[in-house]
C-alpha cells in the first residue's frame, strides 16, 4: 500500500510530466509512462526511496492500427507483458520500444516496486455544441487509485483529479492501465514461518 507521502509524490510527477509536454506545444504524440521507487543508495534510513520515471514514447502513425488506438494499445501491451516471448508481436513493436519495456519491468534492482502507470494524450473535449483541445495524463498506481490531469488549450492550470475508489465514470485508458500495473507488478516474496 502507498503511503500519503508517496501518494503525493507520484501526483506531483505526473504534475511535472503535464508541465513538461505543456512546454513542448500542442500537437506532440502520446507517451506512456511507467513510474517505479527503488531503495535511496544515498540515504541514511533504508526505508527512504527514490522515484523514477520512465518516458516510452508511442508512434502515432502505428497507434491507428488498434480499432480503438490508445486504449486497444495499453490492452495489448499488458497481454504482450505477461505472455512468454513479448517482442514477438509486430503491431506493438511498431508502437512501442518493447525491449525498453521488458528491460526495466524485469530489472532485478532489490526493493524495486511498481508505483504506476501513466499516459499522456491530447484529445477533444466535446461541451455544448462546442469542441475544445484537452490534454490529459491518466494514471493507475499500485493500489489502484485513478489519477487525471486535465488542460485544456490555452489554460494557465491543469484540472488535477484523484480518485481513491474508481467508480463507472472512469477514461477508456483505464481498463489498459490497471492491467499494465497487475502485470508489471512484482510478486511479493514469500513471508518466512517459523517453526
Amino acid at each position: 500500500m502507498l503511503s500519503f507521502p508517496a501518494v503525493h509524490t507520484l501526483t506531483g510527477c505526473l504534475l511535472d510530466l503535464e508541465a513538461s509536454a505543456d512546454q513542448l506545444g500542442w500537437g506532440r504524440p502520446p507517451f506512456l509512462l511507467l513510474i517505479q521507487d527503488k531503495p535511496s543508495p544515498s540515504a541514511p534510513s533504508s526505508k527512504t526511496r527514490q522515484m523514477t520515471a520512465l518516458q516510452i514514447p508511442v508512434n502515432p502513425a502505428r497507434v491507428g492500427r488498434y480499432r480503438a488506438g490508445l486504449p486497444d494499445l495499453l490492452l495489448d501491451l499488458a497481454t504482450a507483458l505477461s505472455a512468454d516471448r513479448p517482442v514477438g508481436r509486430p503491431t506493438l513493436s511498431a508502437c512501442v520500444d518493447l525491449s525498453l519495456i521488458v528491460d526495466r519491468v524485469a530489472e532485478p534492482t532489490p526493493g524495486l516496486r511498481l508505483l504506476a502507470w501513466a499516459v499522456c494524450y491530447e484529445d477533444v473535449l466535446v461541451e455544448s455544441d462546442d469542441l475544445h483541445e484537452i490534454r490529459r495524463v491518466d494514471a493507475v498506481d499500485a493500489d489502484g487509485r485513478d489519477y487525471q490531469i486535465t488542460r485544456l488549450r490555452g489554460e494557465l492550470h491543469p484540472v488535477v483529479f484523484l480518485d481513491e475508489q474508481p467508480g463507472d465514470d472512469k477514461p477508456a485508458t483505464r481498463p489498459g492501465l490497471e492491467r499494465l500495473v497487475e502485470t508489471a507488478s512484482r510478486p511479493k516474496p514469500p513471508s518466512r514461518t517459523t517453526d
